[in-house]
């Protein structure tokens, strides 16, 4: 074995013999530490090891790319931690770990995004979407250039407090005459945390980092937001659906997606979306993936109307009757800017406090009004917990204050 002090003038000089695979030239100062050379001109730096009956070679770095010098100093520094009981394998993961440490906060969230489907298979495309926003357009301005060891519970907080107080808010021009108006306020404010500590969460899986610094973060309460439509608001909304489609101030898919909601309390999507193959007539009812819905798959019951809108809607498409209830007129996904149609609507039906979500709370509230018990209302809503339903609990209270009634009744009955 050729032993040699390693010089930049020896290594230049060194050739593999062109009958060898490759060729090795070994440091007489450093035991292991070598350079080996190609028959393409190739030459790199390694180090031979063995400690407590385990031996393996270590790449150090190319010739050319780094020096002999830089190459001697890794090799020495190497060394070392073998002799402390490390391998180079743990070496080589805490370096790998030392170095993500230092990453930005905004490379973690587009890691996140781009590698954390994997680990969330039945998570859906449009939750994905959102937490892209929420990180991108909130959390990535305030905090994105901090490494993540260095981001903690306090600038957390302090990042939820300026979105809430509107820091984020913005108007972005994305077209020529586009604009995408980005609003803060608390919700958005608590819920950029909760997508970011889903984010750190999946980078401790990865042992990215050591711990998930939201997890102590005091999230700030979201208003109550719940609105119910009373059954002549509910008359009005409808009766104004339908002069608007009679006057041509709105085209009737609108007008039908509108309807349905009412109807079925589905969420928007389920509906705007809806795919005619996801329609079972003969059942009288939809039937939707765990793709296509919140909490995974999903039956809606149809009644009457909902039916006559439907077979309505069909005949409506005649011969473009194909993959959607409710398709596009300007290419091939369903319509679109439903929500600047629904906002004209609320306003001629004076319901300006109204969202479309609020359809699918008043549909509960009906039910509940009419005696439906929780369990029937959370089956039609495709609620998953029990909890999720007993928000409508107080609108079944009727026969509570009859109790009451009743009560009032025997003490004031001797007067």
């Amino acid at each position: 074995m050729q032993r040699v002090k390693l010089t930049k003038r020896v290594i230049d000089a060194f050739a593999c013999p062109t009958d060898l695979a490759r060729a090795a030239m070994f440091d007489s100062e450093i035991l292991g530490f070598h350079v080996e050379a190609y028959p393409n001109g190739r030459k790199v730096y390694r180090l031979k090891w063995k400690r407590n009956g385990q031996q393996g070679r270590e790449t150090l770095g190319e010739h050319g790319v780094i020096t002999v010098d830089q190459a001697r100093a890794r090799a020495i520094s190497l060394k070392g931690k073998i002799q402390d009981g490390l391998t180079p394998a743990t070496v080589r993961a805490s370096q790998q770990a030392e170095r993500q440490r230092g990453m930005p906060l905004s490379v973690l969230i587009e890691r996140w995004l781009a590698e954390g489907g994997a680990a969330a298979p039945m998570k859906r495309a449009s939750s994905w979407e959102a937490d892209a926003r929420k990180l991108r357009l909130h959390i990535v301005p305030l905090l994105g250039k901090k490494e993540i060891s260095q981001v903690t519970r306090a600038d957390i907080e302090d990042a939820q407090l300026q979105i809430a107080q509107g820091a984020t808010a913005r108007d972005i021009r994305t077209k020529s005459r586009g604009r995408s108006i980005v609003k803060g306020g608390a919700g958005i404010a608590r819920s950029a945390v909760m997508s970011l500590s889903a984010c750190f969460s999946w980078a401790v899986d990865r042992e990215i980092v050591a711990e998930n610094p939201c997890l102590k973060v005091k999230k700030t309460k979201p208003r109550k937001l719940e609105r119910f439509l009373s059954e002549e608001e509910a008359a009005r909304l409808y009766k104004t659906l339908d002069a608007m489609e009679l006057g041509g101030r709105i085209d009737r898919a609108y007008a039908d997606i509108i309807r349905l909601l009412m109807l079925t309390g589905a969420r928007k999507s389920e509906i705007k979306d809806l795919q005619w193959r996801e329609i079972d007539g003969n059942r009288r009812l939809i039937r939707l993936s765990r793709e296509r819905s919140k909490t995974g798959e999903k039956i809606i019951p149809l009644n009457d109307a909902s039916i006559d809108i439907l077979q309505r809607r069909k005949s409506a498409l005649g011969e473009n009757v194909d993959f959607y209830v409710f398709p596009s007129k300007l290419g091939d996904g369903p319509v679109q800017n439903l929500q600047k149609v629904w906002s004209r609507v609320r306003g001629e039906a004076d319901l300006f406090d109204v969202r479309l979500h609020d359809l699918r709370h008043s549909f509960a509230s009906f039910a509940a009004a009419d005696g439906a018990s929780l369990f029937l209302i959370g089956k039609a809503l495709g609620h998953t917990q029990s909890q999720t339903t007993e928000r409508y609990a107080h609108l079944r209270d009727d026969p509570l204050h009859e109790v009451a009634a009743s009560v009032q009744n025997r003490i004031l009955s001797g007067k």
